[in-house]
């Protein structure tokens, strides 16, 4: 294999990934299989069930022809096995074994690959077009349809109440990745795939959530986590096959507020279900790492919530400076809080969180707020877990010095 055909190799598995899985940038100029053939597909909100049925038909035509349009373009332009020089012709290594076998097999891998290839263009047709007799009837999104429907052959009725649900405003689309997208409308779950359509009536679907998973990723030198969650979603009809739902876990209660039915999560799954829950997590972390502030017990309970019992106290420990080192205004700086411990960490994080709506998420740590009660300026740095100047260890999960 010659450098030029390496890089032909290369180049072209790169647009067949490129293809099947459109990254955003191909997306957003239009260069995907749905964007470029929208003319045959027609309107996703006007027939929902039908856009799906030639959508899918269109993928499987299209990755067919991927491996022939190789080999073509391969034997147009290289053609290396029909150029291949006799055998005692050419350098062999001594040392290699049987080498007759090995170009023989290699020789027979490629044009069994090449004629599957053709095999694939010729069958997959003939697929769609058996599916496309009688009004779709034998497509696998059909085939799911008519389980819900009241006999066999009213699908239709269930894929038009499907589309006029879709056209409401108050559904739920949300993308997964670049060929996958969740959908929920008044009665129907639904995820599109790229070769098929799953369907969950709400009122007879069981939902629980299977696993969720903690990434820590980079933007920007800045650290951040990232949490995905998978749903799994059980409807009740018989022969209606189970599907996955892995969704960003701050789009769990938006999708939550959308379906008819709970979502159950075992107690030993813990997520962030929104932004709020997400910073709390930070706030405490940061807490954690200030100087412990000597006080008193306190025998009341947190003033918010009137669960647990007061466990920081705002005090004023931070430096007077911004990011840069300059000095702050007397406006812009922290002032001492004189209350008594009278909130939990997390009542005073959300506090902190519920006025930061108007910067960006990404910068609230940094920002300050105001006392609940004295509307003394503080910021996280200001913020101390307590603890009894007798008492040694961690008492009630607050961190010792």
């Amino acid at each position: 294999m010659d450098e030029s055909e390496l890089l032909f190799n290369l180049f072209y598995l790169l647009l067949c990934l490129v293809i099947i899985y459109p990254p955003e940038e191909f997306q957003r100029l239009g260069f995907t299989i749905e964007q470029l053939f929208s003319w045959f597909l027609g309107e996703e909100t006007m027939d929902f069930v039908g856009y799906h049925l030639r959508r899918t038909s269109l993928n499987l035509f299209m990755h067919s022809c991927l491996p022939f349009v190789y080999f073509l373009i391969h034997r147009l332009k290289f053609s290396v096995f029909a150029t291949q020089e006799p055998l005692e012709h050419s350098e062999l290594d001594p040392d290699f074994p049987m080498p007759q076998e090995a170009v023989a097999f290699k020789t027979l891998t490629w044009i069994t690959a090449r004629r599957f290839s053709v095999l694939a263009v010729l069958a997959v047709p003939a697929l769609i077009f058996n599916w496309h007799q009688q009004n779709w009837r034998r497509h696998p999104i059909n085939k799911a349809l008519s389980k819900y429907a009241n006999t066999p052959s009213s699908y239709s009725a269930v894929a038009n109440d499907i589309s006029t649900e879709f056209r409401r405003p108050e559904i739920y689309k949300k993308k997964l990745n670049s060929i996958s997208t969740v959908i929920a409308t008044e009665n129907w779950l639904i995820k599109t795939t790229m070769y098929n359509v799953h369907f969950a009536h709400q009122t007879n679907t069981a939902l629980s959530v299977a696993k969720a998973e903690t990434y820590n990723i980079t933007h920007h030198d800045q650290n951040d986590t990232l949490q995905m969650i998978s749903i799994i979603v059980r409807p009740m009809r018989q022969g209606v096959a189970d599907f996955h739902i892995r969704i960003n876990a701050l789009e769990f209660r938006n999708l939550e507020d959308r379906l008819r039915r709970p979502i159950a999560i075992p107690s030993n799954i813990q997520f962030h279900r929104n932004v709020i829950d997400r910073f709390v997590d930070v706030f405490k972390a940061q807490v954690a790492l200030n100087p412990v502030f000597q006080a008193e017990p306190v025998t009341e309970k947190c003033f918010a919530c009137m669960l647990i019992d007061p466990n920081i106290k705002i005090n004023k420990q931070c430096a007077d400076v911004d990011r840069n080192g300059a000095p702050l205004t007397n406006e812009a700086s922290c002032s001492n809080c004189y209350c008594r411990p009278m909130w939990c960490v997390e009542c005073l994080a959300r506090w902190f969180a519920a006025r930061q709506t108007d910067v960006d998420r990404a910068i609230w740590l940094e920002q300050k707020c105001t006392c609940p009660m004295c509307r003394a300026k503080f910021c996280v740095r200001d913020v101390s877990y307590i603890r009894a100047p007798e008492q040694r260890g961690d008492v009630n999960g607050i961190p010792s010095s």
